[in-house]
């Protein structure tokens, strides 16, 4: 009897193991130290693992899909295009090499990532100009628009190849070509370039975007950056309010997606919360966009006016550590920011004046920088160079304990916290605004 328990449990972990997906690879030419797998969740990269680089940048996933569909692999913090997509099913392997911003596929593929290469290697040019504009060489209309005319014009004949036994990849796959197409060319006109085209320098391209029904199934929300596609799309085809942009959409799902990346950076306390709930709330019913809805409340619940704020530990530009606490019986400004937010540094000449306006009172002003780790240096330059007063603290990236607690997506973002440690205003109004030395002489005048 034991030999056959043993027997059977030996098959159940063979068993097991050939579900699991595996992808290995290796990142070349990158000051990155670690790498991370995401799934895809209605049209957004969701951290599913993350591991260290090893010394000759190799790194590996072995893992168990819930779902078949798109993966990626990438940088922690999520900046569109630092992704790099694959199509994995249960039991399937693949491998990839990483050169800063591109990929390639590397030897034997299921018949889907053999597809997914070819189309990677089509268009990875464009999107690294659409995207990656600003790195060197700089691209500008007059190179982006004959690549863009030129991948345009095979992205047909390359529909016709996507021919495997797989007809959901097959289906999902060719809504895939189009939905980047369309994606790299309105981000190239929605940001910023060193030249600007005229209106009759656009190729014909750009007058097959805009069309009825676009988004007729959730197909859109299985890609790795929908949700960004969906936002280009809506405020590309429509000047007008959220409301007039909802209509482009097919699906409650979709309308539910698209409305909390437009209200979720607007809902920073738990009146603006119940608000988002009663005006659109009919459009959060699955089960993902459920969750999503309800743990934005709870940790908004917990960070309003009069609630705790969250103690946290982070080293100055010396390497010492500080801790909120140390502050406890002064009134603290805090301000979430980055070198490369131009938003954050606009502030700067506000936030010197305050302090000084401060000088000598029960006020501490913290910057909390949160460049990544690869520009750590650069953050450290740009603290000196400026020379930036206060108690500067660099928190190692974007996603850390400050901007997990209190649901931060953009920045610069303003907390000011009492002497008690409980939060005043949690998302304050910034230096420029004349509201913020008002709301801190209101506190200090309370202790007298």
């Amino acid at each position: 009897m034991k030999k056959i328990l043993m027997l059977a449990a030996l098959l159940l972990t063979k068993a097991s193991f050939a579900q699991m997906s595996e992808i290995r690879g290796v990142m070349k030419n990158g000051t990155q130290k670690d790498i991370s797998l995401f799934s895809v969740v209605d049209g957004k990269p969701e951290l599913m693992a993350n591991t260290q680089l090893g010394e000759d940048g190799s790194f590996g996933f072995l893992f168990t899909p819930a779902n078949e569909g798109f993966y990626a692999v990438g940088y922690a913090r999520m900046e569109k295009g630092s992704l790099f997509p694959l199509y994995m099913k249960k039991g399937d392997k693949s491998e990839i090499a990483i050169d800063k911003r591109r990929m390639q596929f590397v030897g034997k593929q299921t018949p889907e990532n053999t597809v997914l290469s070819s189309w990677t290697n089509l268009t990875q040019e464009l999107k690294v100009k659409s995207i990656y504009f600003m790195e060197s060489p700089l691209s500008t209309y007059h190179d982006f628009f004959p690549e863009l005319t030129k991948v345009a014009a095979q992205t047909d004949a390359f529909r016709k190849t996507i021919k495997t036994k797989n007809e959901n990849f097959n289906r999902l796959m060719t809504s895939v070509t189009y939905f980047d197409m369309d994606y790299y060319a309105m981000h190239f006109v929605r940001t910023p370039r060193k030249e600007h085209p005229k209106k009759e320098d656009y190729p014909s391209y750009y007058k097959t975007i805009i069309a009825e029904n676009k988004f007729k199934n959730d197909d859109v929300l299985s890609t790795l950056f929908g949700e960004f596609l969906m936002n280009d799309y809506a405020d590309y085809a429509v000047k007008g309010n959220i409301q007039d942009r909802l209509k482009l959409f097919s699906t409650d799902r979709q309308k539910g997606v698209y409305t909390l990346f437009k209200m979720i950076p607007h809902t920073q306390n738990y009146p603006q919360y119940e608000g988002l709930v009663k005006n659109f709330g009919q459009y959060f019913a699955s089960p993902s966009l459920k969750k999503r809805v309800e743990e934005l409340g709870a940790k908004l619940y917990i960070t309003t006016a009069g609630g705790n704020a969250v103690d946290f530990t982070f080293p100055d530009q010396n390497g010492k550590m500080v801790s909120l606490s140390d502050f406890k019986g002064k009134v603290v400004v805090m301000d979430i920011w980055a070198t490369w937010c131009n938003p954050c540094t606009k502030e700067i000449p506000y936030l010197k004046k305050l302090e000084e306006e401060f000088h000598g009172k029960d006020v501490v002003f913290i910057s909390l920088g949160v460049d990544e780790l690869k520009d750590k240096d650069k953050w450290s330059k740009y603290v000196e160079n400026q020379k930036l007063t206060g108690v500067q603290l660099y928190a190692g990236g974007f996603v850390n304990k400050v901007t997990d607690f209190y649901k931060i997506e953009t920045i610069p973002r303003f907390i000011v916290i009492d002497k008690n440690g409980k939060l005043l205003n949690p998302n304050s109004p910034r230096p420029s605004d004349p509201k913020l030395k008002a709301l801190l002489e209101g506190e200090l005048a309370k202790a007298k």
